[in-house]
C-alpha cells in the first residue's frame, strides 16, 4: 500500500489480514500488565498477543507501558496493542469537560488549519529526515483457517467479515522487517525517490504525510460534512478535535489495489483531525475509508501524528509517527484454496521520521587565482601569514 499525493492520495493495498482477540481497554489492560509485571518477556508479549484494545492509546502513555517491560517481544507487543487502537476512541478519562467553543469560534479554527495546510506547510525550510518502518502482517495459513471457521455464521451473508477498521478483530500479527529510507523536502514538498533505485515491493509503504493528506483531506471535508468532536490536552496544548466525513462522490481519497489486475475507486472515508486553535497547525490527522459492500471489500486505515523540531533554529511542525492499515481480500492461487467465506488479510506499519536536518548547500566566491588551481587539479598557494 502507498499513500500518496495531490491532487489524489493513493492507497496501494497488497494483501495480508483479520483475528480473534479478547477486547479490553486501557484501564483493564494496565491491571493485567501489573499483575505481569516481572513475569518473563515471552510469557508477557503471549498474553498481550490475545488481546485488543477498544481506546486509542496515546504517545505517552505507550511510552510508559515500554518503560515498565523492557524486553523486545513486549515492547513490540505493546507498540502493536497501540497502533491497533489508532483507529478507536480516546478514553472518556483523559477528555475535557469544557464545552466547544461555538460554531463561530469553531469556524475561525478549521479555516486557520485549512489555511495552514495550503500554505503555511509549504513555508517548511528544504530539509532532510529519515523515515523508519516496522511492516507487521499475520501468517496466510491463519488467515484461510479463520475464513474456514466463519463458514455457516451470519458474517457469510455479507460475503466477508466487518471491513470497518475501527472495529476489526486481527488476528495476530508478527514483525516481518524494517525499512528506511531518506526523506527529501526541497521546495515546499517532498521529493519523490528516485525511481532508478532499487527498491523492495514491501506489500504495504507510506508517503503524502508530508502535506498531501493535508490537503485532500481538508480540501474534501470542507465540501462535506465537519463537527465538533472534542477538546484534547497535548502537552502543554489543548488541541480542538473535529470529527469529518466524505462521501463518495466529493471524495478524492484514491484507493488502489490488486484483485486479478489493478483496481482503483475513490471511497468514502471518514476521520478527525486535531488543531491548535491559537496557530492551526495540525497535531493529528486520520482517515479511514467506507468501503461498499460487496463491489469493494477494501478496507484502509491512516493515521499521522505531528509535532515540533528544532530546524536552523527554529521550531517547526513537522510528521513525527505514523501508522498504516489496510484489509484486502486473499487474492486467488494455488495457496488459497476456496473457502465459503472471502479470507480478508491485514498488514500494519508503523513508521517513524526520525533525524531531521536543514539541507544546505554552502558556497564560496573564489578568486581568479583560486578558481585557475580548481581547474588545474593543483593546490591553491596558501595566503602569507599574518
Amino acid at each position: 500500500m502507498r499513500v500518496l499525493t495531490a491532487p489524489a492520495l493513493l492507497l496501494l493495498l497488497i494483501p495480508s489480514i483479520a483475528r480473534a482477540a479478547k477486547p479490553v481497554t486501557i484501564a483493564q489492560l494496565e491491571q493485567i500488565l501489573l499483575a505481569d509485571h516481572g513475569q518473563s518477556d515471552g510469557h508477557v508479549a503471549g498474553q498481550l498477543a490475545n488481546l485488543t484494545l477498544t481506546e486509542r492509546v496515546t504517545a505517552q502513555r505507550l511510552v510508559s507501558w515500554q518503560a515498565w517491560f523492557p524486553g523486545q517481544r513486549t515492547q513490540e507487543a505493546l507498540l502493536l496493542l497501540a497502533d491497533e487502537s489508532a483507529f478507536q476512541p480516546l478514553p472518556a478519562s483523559v477528555l475535557s469537560d469544557d464545552a466547544p467553543p461555538g460554531v463561530p469560534a469553531e469556524g475561525k479554527i478549521f479555516a486557520a488549519a485549512l489555511e495552514y495546510a495550503t500554505r503555511t506547510i509549504h513555508n517548511l525550510p528544504n530539509f532532510l529526515a529519515a523515515r523508519q518502518t516496522l511492516h507487521f502482517e499475520a501468517s496466510l495459513d491463519r488467515v484461510m483457517e479463520q475464513a474456514r471457521n466463519a463458514a455457516g455464521s451470519t458474517i457469510q451473508s455479507l460475503g466477508a467479515p466487518s471491513l470497518s477498521i475501527e472495529s476489526v478483530n486481527y488476528l495476530p500479527l508478527h514483525f516481518t522487517e524494517k525499512s528506511s529510507a531518506l526523506v527529501t523536502y526541497r521546495d515546499g514538498r517532498e521529493v519523490p525517490a528516485s525511481h532508478g533505485a532499487a527498491r523492495r515491493d514491501l506489500g504495504l509503504t507510506t508517503n503524502g504525510e508530508f502535506g498531501p493528506i493535508l490537503t485532500v483531506v481538508l480540501r474534501d471535508a470542507v465540501h462535506s460534512s465537519i463537527v465538533w468532536g472534542y477538546w484534547q490536552q497535548h502537552g502543554d496544548t489543548r488541541l480542538a478535535v473535529f470529527r469529518y466525513r466524505v462521501p463518495m462522490e466529493e471524495s478524492h481519497y484514491l484507493v488502489e489495489y490488486r484483485e486479478g489486475g489493478l483496481v482503483q475507486s475513490y471511497p468514502a472515508y471518514h476521520g478527525e483531525i486535531a488543531v491548535d486553535p491559537a496557530t492551526g497547525s495540525i497535531f493529528r490527522i486520520s482517515v479511514v475509508s467506507e468501503p461498499v459492500m460487496p463491489f469493494e471489500p477494501v478496507g484502509s486505515g491512516i493515521l499521522v501524528e505531528y509535532g515540533s523540531v528544532i530546524l536552523g533554529g527554529r521550531a517547526y511542525i513537522v510528521p513525527l509517527h505514523g501508522v498504516a492499515l489496510s484489509k484486502v481480500p486473499v487474492l486467488p492461487g494455488p495457496e488459497t484454496p476456496p473457502t465459503a467465506v472471502t479470507p480478508m488479510q491485514l498488514r500494519l506499519n508503523d513508521v517513524a521520521f526520525t533525524r531531521y536536518r536543514i539541507f544546505r548547500a554552502d558556497t564560496r566566491i573564489l578568486t581568479t587565482e583560486e578558481s585557475q588551481h580548481l581547474r588545474n587539479n593543483t593546490p591553491a598557494p596558501k595566503p602569507p601569514p599574518q
